[in-house]
C-alpha cells in the first residue's frame, strides 16, 4: 500500500497512484535485521517509497528512496540481482514477439517514474536502468569520452551494466530501441553507453522539446523538460506519444542518407592554359588527387611547377609546395619565376625580377626542413603544415615533389602496397576535407629500353594507378630526333568529360626556359 504522502507525491508528478500500485510500488519504513543491516519493511505509513523489480512476476530486487536531512537517499535490497525495471516485457513471450517483429519498440528511460509516464501514455514495452546514469565527467571535471563501439567492454566485468548482460540475448533480439534517457550530461552519457552495447543501427533517440515549462527548484526560472515524466506532467500524454513516434535515427558512423549531405555544387573546373589541347584533356579542381610521373630529366617536376604557376596566375590559386630535391632558393624560386615571366632568366630586367618575386611571394608557400628542428618531414608533417596553409592563406593546391624524398617510417606489419594505400587515403581525405587539390610527383621504376612509363610503373604500389583522380605521364618520345618535343599522356581521369579525358597531347619544350608550350608545326 502507498502512504497518503507518497500517493499525493505521485499525483503531483502528473501520474496516478493506481498505476503505481499496479506496478507494485509501496511504502515502507527503515529497520534493522538480526545482523544489524539496514532493511526496509512494508508500512503504509512509512516514509520510504519502494519500487520492486520483477522477473516472471517474482520480486528479485527492490529500490528504495526517501528524504533525510533535506537530501534524497537511495538504496537497493542487499545482495539482490541487477535487472531492468519492468523487465517482464522482455520475459513475456507475447510482448517479446512484438519487439522481435518490430511492431513495438523497446523504450529505454532513466527512472521508475519515467516508465510509469510511458505506460500511462500508452507504451507497455518500456524499461528503466536500475542505477540511473553514470557520471558524465571525471574527477577533474572533464567530460568522459564514450567510444563508438563496445570493443573495450568485457561482459564478465561490466558491473555498471550487468543488468544488460543478464538479458542481453533478448535485448539483442529486439528490432528497434528508442533511447529516452534524461536530457542532461549524465543522461547523454547513459544513452551512448546503451547504444554502443546494443548497436547504433537498431537505435532511435528522443529529442525533448525546448518549451520552457518546468519551474527550476533552485532558480525558480522556467526550463525545458529533461525526462519523460516531466513531459507528461507539463505537456501531456499526447506530447509523450508525439516524441516517441517521431524518435530520430541514431547516427551510424559512416552511414548517411542523401538529406544528410549539404548541398554542394560540382567543383569549378579550371585550366592551366598551356595549350588548348591540354586543357581539353586535363582540368583541375579543389579536392582533386593528382599523380604525375615520368623518367628522369624529361621535365615532370618542371611541368607540374608550370601548371601550378598558371593556376595561380589565371585563377588566383595559392599553392603550398614540398620540394625534396630542389632548394627553394635559388632553384625552385627561379623555376617558378621563369614560368611566370615566360622568358629565360638571362633576359629578365630588374623590374621583371621584382614583379616575379612579388608573384611567388604572394601565391607560393613552402613546406620545408627547419634547420633548428630535427622533426622528420613525413607525410603527416606535410599534411599538417598544408592544413595550416589552407586556414591561413587559402591554399588550393598542395604539391609533393617527389614522393620518395619524404621520410617513410613504414611499420613492419605493413607491406609497401598497404603502406602506400594508407598514405594515398590520407592525402585524399586531406584534399576532400580542406578543398585542396593534392599533387604527388612520383618516380617510376627503372624501365628497359625506350619503354613509355605508366602509372603502374611507379615504385611500390599499383595504388598510384588506381587511386588518382587525374594521372599524368610526361615523356620524350624522340629525345634524339625531337629534343624540343614532349608528350603528355593522360592515362587516368576519374570525372571523364567533366574534368577532361584520357589520351595524349604533344607539346613543345623550350630547353632554355624549361617551359612547355603549344607545339608549333
Amino acid at each position: 500500500m502507498l502512504s497518503e504522502k507518497h500517493a499525493r507525491g505521485i499525483e503531483d508528478r502528473g501520474l496516478t497512484s493506481e498505476m503505481a500500485v499496479d506496478m507494485g510500488t509501496f511504502s515502507g519504513r527503515l529497520s534493522r535485521d538480526s545482523q544489524d543491516n539496514l532493511v526496509v519493511l512494508p508500512d503504509e505509513r512509512g516514509n520510504v517509497l519502494c519500487f520492486p523489480y520483477y522477473e516472471h512476476g517474482v520480486e528479485v530486487n527492490c529500490k528504495y528512496r526517501w528524504a533525510q536531512d533535506g537530501e534524497r537517499r537511495f538504496m537497493q535490497k542487499r545482495g539482490a540481482v541487477k535487472t531492468l525495471y519492468n523487465a517482464d516485457v522482455l520475459l513475456n513471450e507475447d510482448t517479446m514477439a512484438r519487439l522481435e517483429a518490430g511492431t513495438d519498440s523497446l523504450i529505454w528511460v532513466e527512472g521508475e517514474f519515467d516508465v510509469q509516464a510511458g505506460k500511462e501514455s500508452g507504451y507497455e514495452t518500456i524499461v528503466s536502468v536500475p542505477d540511473g546514469a553514470p557520471p558524465a565527467r571525471d574527477k577533474n571535471g572533464n567530460l568522459i569520452d564514450v567510444p563508438d563501439d563496445a570493443s573495450d567492454v568485457d561482459p564478465e566485468d561490466d558491473d555498471k551494466f550487468s543488468f544488460m548482460v543478464r538479458h542481453m540475448q533478448r535485448i539483442m533480439a529486439v528490432k528497434y530501441h528508442i533511447i529516452a534517457t534524461d536530457a542532461d550530461e549524465p543522461g547523454r552519457r547513459l544513452a551512448k553507453e546503451l547504444v554502443r552495447r546494443i548497436g547504433p543501427a537498431k537505435c532511435f533517440w528522443v529529442q525533448f522539446p525546448d518549451d520552457e515549462v518546468v519551474p527550476d527548484k533552485k532558480t525558480g526560472e522556467l526550463r525545458p523538460c529533461k525526462d519523460l515524466n516531466e513531459v507528461k506532467k507539463y505537456l501531456g500524454a499526447e506530447k509523450v506519444r508525439e516524441l516517441i513516434e517521431n524518435a530520430k535515427e541514431w547516427p551510424v558512423k559512416g552511414l548517411f542518407k542523401l538529406s544528410d549531405y549539404p548541398e554542394i555544387a560540382i567543383p569549378e573546373m579550371v585550366e592551366a592554359g598551356i595549350s588548348k589541347e591540354l586543357d581539353e584533356k586535363m582540368k583541375f579542381y579543389q579536392g582533386q588527387f593528382i599523380v604525375c610521373t615520368g623518367i628522369p630529366n624529361v621535365g615532370k617536376s618542371t611541368f607540374m611547377n608550370q601548371v601550378a604557376v598558371r593556376l595561380a596566375m589565371r585563377h588566383k590559386w595559392p599553392i603550398a609546395m614540398f620540394s625534396g630535391e630542389k632548394s627553394v632558393k635559388p632553384f625552385l624560386a627561379n623555376e617558378l619565376m621563369t614560368a611566370f615571366l615566360e622568358k629565360e632568366r638571362a633576359a629578365w630586367s630588374h623590374e621583371e625580377r621584382k614583379r616575379a618575386e612579388a608573384f611567388v611571394e604572394r601565391y607560393f608557400y613552402f613546406i620545408d626542413y627547419d634547420e633548428n628542428d630535427d622533426t622528420e618531414v613525413d607525410l603527416d608533417f606535410v599534411l599538417d603544415k598544408a592544413a595550416a596553409a589552407v586556414f591561413r592563406y587559402g591554399v588550393k593546391m598542395l604539391m609533393i615533389d617527389p614522393w620518395n624524398e619524404l621520410e617513410h617510417n613504414r611499420p613492419n606489419s605493413l607491406s609497401l602496397t598497404e603502406y602506400v594505400g594508407k598514405a594515398i587515403k590520407k592525402m585524399k581525405r586531406f584534399g576532400n576535407r580542406f578543398g585542396c587539390a593534392t599533387c604527388v610527383v612520383a618516380h617510376p621504376t627503372k624501365l628497359e629500353g625506350k619503354m613509355v612509363p605508366g602509372l603502374y610503373n611507379i615504385s611500390d604500389s599499383a595504388h598510384w594507378a588506381n587511386k588518382p583522380d587525374l594521372g599524368i605521364v610526361v615523356h620524350a618520345m624522340r629525345p634524339d630526333e625531337a629534343p624540343n618535343e614532349r608528350t603528355i599522356f593522360i592515362p587516368k581521369v576519374r570525372l571523364k568529360r567533366i574534368a577532361g579525358n584520357t589520351g595524349s597531347v604533344d607539346v613543345g619544350f623550350n630547353e632554355k626556359t624549361g617551359l612547355f608550350t603549344k607545339l608549333d608545326f
